[in-house]
């Protein structure tokens, strides 16, 4: 059984309704939703115009408790499972295999941080992920374990 190096809780996706929690193994990293935007359909179809303008607390809030509900859900899923049923339990799993990434970089910005990993294919593909400013040096260490050569 491969062993976990570390987890980072709670990066955002391309978008911020998508969340992951990345988990830093021996050989690969998964990424693993916790919270996906398919999750919330919905609550997004009851919204128009004016919520959109004005907004509208009552599903705002529904949304709010729906998905602090589903993460806590799936992450206590996660603990009886291995980094395989991990990946495989959401369709918009991603597994990042060392061997595969050309470089990693971990990139902060005015208002955001992004760790960004570059993986080999025709193209390259990258997978980007939005990270807090609490989280940055978390993440800078387990990348500097896993990946030192392929940082940039």
């Amino acid at each position: 059984m491969e062993n976990v190096i570390g987890i980072i809780q709670g990066l955002r996706g391309r978008t911020s309704d998508t969340v992951y929690d990345l988990f830093f193994a021996e050989k690969r990293v998964v990424a693993a939703i916790v919270l996906h935007f398919s999750d919330l359909t919905d609550i997004y179809r009851k919204i128009n115009g004016w919520t959109l303008l004005f907004g509208n607390w009552s599903e705002r809030n529904q949304a709010k408790m729906r998905s602090s509900r589903l993460v806590e859900e799936r992450r206590l899923a996660f603990k009886d499972k291995t980094l395989d049923e991990i990946l495989a339990s959401h369709r918009a799993n991603v597994e990042i295999v060392y061997d595969n990434v050309v470089c990693v970089t971990v990139k902060k910005g005015l208002l955001q941080t992004s760790l960004k990993f570059v993986v080999q294919g025709d193209p390259e593909k990258k997978i980007s992920f939005w990270l807090g400013e609490s989280q940055t040096a978390e993440v800078e260490d387990l990348i500097k374990r896993v990946l030192p050569s392929k940082i940039r």
